[in-house]
């Protein structure tokens, strides 16, 4: 069983899955497998490309919550970041804090491309816990749906 864990996306909006939901562990484990994707992109952005964010996990108190976090920066083995979504379920965080994390905590990560979303695998999970006309919307929003 475990406690669900929280999904904040575009908006704050915030969905929740169970923890031993495969479909969102698929994701999260494409996501991270990936993540040199990410930081190559990051590091060397071509002109239309901006909006670098990773979603990390972060518990407190046996309960976790997945942010995502701007502003990503990695220096030697150190990884941080600005939270960007307000807390729904843990203590420990606040909008705007910087903060750091490991990168096993990673998640998912995206970045936007000519206004379209790169990567972002758990929002593709997502949509079909979203109304329609709302996953409609963000489906419309992916570089490859």
């Amino acid at each position: 069983a475990g406690v669900p864990p929280v999904w904040a996306e575009p908006k704050d909006r915030v969905i929740s899955v169970p923890t031993e939901d495969e479909a969102m562990n698929a994701a999260m484990a494409k996501a991270r497998a990936s993540l040199d994707r990410f930081w190559a992109a990051k590091d060397s952005p071509k002109a239309d490309e901006e909006g670098f964010a990773l979603k990390v996990r972060i518990e407190d108190d046996g309960q976790s919550e997945h942010f995502w976090l701007t502003d990503v920066k990695r220096d030697g083995g150190k990884l941080s970041g600005s939270i960007n979504n307000d807390p729904q379920w843990v203590g420990n965080v606040k909008m705007g804090q910087r903060y750091e994390f490991k990168e096993a905590d990673v998640s998912d990560w995206m970045f936007m491309r000519k206004g379209r979303i790169v990567g972002n695998e758990t929002l593709r999970v997502l949509l079909g816990h979203m109304p329609a006309a709302e996953a409609a919307q963000y489906k419309r929003m992916l570089e490859n749906p």
